[in-house]
């Protein structure tokens, strides 16, 4: 028993300091040889500081609206069935942009993406956020199983298709399109 106290008790020098002192302010008795020190009262901590707040940030792959970006940001399941209607039945060229905001492969796409959007202002790119509501059935009957993903439609019907990161394939794409215009 004397052994067990020993393990789990802490020497008055290990002890917080106001517990140090009263433990060594005791006397010691006999025939106790061992004497506890008093337990400590443990109270909740001090509430911590709340993290400091950081504005709420747009989408870090966005960009920005100036100049003559033909870059359009799908907001909604809605918008994104009826403008891929559009685009199927009207014939019109476009490109749609399938992407994450927790996407890596899909931030650094993004500049590539801005520049490739002012370089052919007269082809849209609709960027759609797999994450919306209501999209995912959709990404499914298009089958699109990975970020980013980029379909390129030419006379009402996709003609080629970029899967992943790969700067040079998707702008020798895009220059095609553009070829056919």
């Amino acid at each position: 028993m004397a052994l067990a106290r020993r393990l789990c008790r802490l020497p008055p020098r290990l002890l917080p300091l106001p517990l140090a002192a009263a433990a060594a302010s005791k006397p010691h008795l006999p025939g106790n040889p061992s004497p506890a020190p008093p337990l400590p009262s443990f109270t909740s901590p001090p509430p911590r500081p709340a993290p400091p707040s950081f504005p709420s940030l747009p989408r870090l792959f966005s960009t920005s609206s100036s100049g003559d970006s033909s870059m359009v940001v799908v907001g909604s399941a809605e918008s994104f069935t009826s403008i891929l209607s559009k685009v199927e039945a009207e014939k019109l060229p476009a490109v749609f942009y399938y992407t994450a905001v927790w996407c890596g492969p899909c931030r650094a796409m993004a500049p590539v993406i801005a520049k490739l959007s002012n370089r052919y202002p007269k082809i849209p790119i609709y960027k759609v956020d797999i994450d919306l509501d209501g999209v995912g059935s959709k990404l499914t009957d298009l089958k699109i199983y990975s970020v980013p993903t980029f379909h390129f439609y030419y006379e009402g019907r996709k003609t080629d298709e970029v899967v992943g990161a790969d700067r040079t394939k998707l702008e020798a794409t895009m220059e095609n399109l553009h070829k056919q215009l």
